[in-house]
């Protein structure tokens, strides 16, 4: 966490020279947020995505009632915040309002890549590890459904959760970025990555910080919560989405 302060200061010198749940489902999906985020921070696990088998679709639907939504939306037509665009990987709404706050709450500088390595930063020590029900099926929330969860400052949910509302954020601040599945061993993970484009940043400096891969299209920074030898275990056997 020191190395990458200690780089955003020098970057910083740098640049200035589904259908939904029934409402026992959705009440038991919220009780969980709740619980969870009362304890203190829990760990991630490997093994949540699960190979070749199509996720269920959860959105904001799927956990807020009908008089939450409503308030929703006045809150973001009172904002001048327009409505979420995208299933899954979101911008504008809920997402936009996240990225605003979190940004003017961690004084982050107008670079995006110092904005998005904070904000990951961020989500990564106050989030809650929630396993997906045991019914033999993947679940994936969208972004706006896992914002809505959100409790007492905490987010939850499971590895695909993060990438995807990571993924959201960002795209939200003009990254190009989408979520990565990797499988090894019969573990399946999910991890968001951005493209690096910003020539003003050496990459063989930010390369010391962060995890990467390269392909086709160029370099992908990883926004994993696993680093380094954990996660090079799932780049190797992986499925791109980046229309989800």
């Amino acid at each position: 966490m020191y190395n990458r302060l200690i780089y955003f200061i020098v970057i910083t010198i740098i640049l200035q020279s589904c259908t939904g749940f029934s409402n026992s489902g959705r009440a038991k999906i919220v009780a969980q947020a709740k619980k969870e985020a009362s304890k203190n921070k829990t760990n991630p696990e490997p093994n949540t995505l699960v190979k070749e088998v199509v996720p269920k679709v959860i959105k904001i639907e799927d956990v807020v009632t009908s008089t939450e939504k409503r308030i929703i939306i006045k809150e973001l037509t009172k904002n001048k915040i327009p409505p979420a665009i995208g299933d899954l990987i979101q911008v504008e709404g809920l997402v936009l309002k996240e990225v605003s706050e979190l940004n003017i709450k961690l004084k982050t500088p107008s670079n995006q890549i110092i904005q998005i390595l904070t904000m990951q930063e961020y989500l990564e020590a106050n989030w809650h590890y929630i396993f997906d029900p045991i019914s033999g099926r993947d679940t994936w929330r969208s972004a706006e459904a896992t914002l809505s969860l959100k409790y007492q400052g905490q987010y939850s949910g499971d590895c695909d959760d993060f990438a995807i509302l990571l993924a959201s954020m960002s795209r939200q601040i003009g990254l190009k970025a989408r979520m990565v599945g990797g499988y090894n061993q019969g573990e399946g993970h999910a991890f968001a990555e951005f493209l690096f484009e910003d020539k003003d940043i050496p990459l063989t400096k930010l390369k010391e910080l962060v995890d990467f891969r390269e392909d086709h299209i160029g370099t992908w920074i990883s926004l994993d919560w696993f680093k380094g030898a954990e996660h090079d275990r799932f780049i190797h056997d992986i499925r791109v989405y980046n229309d989800i």
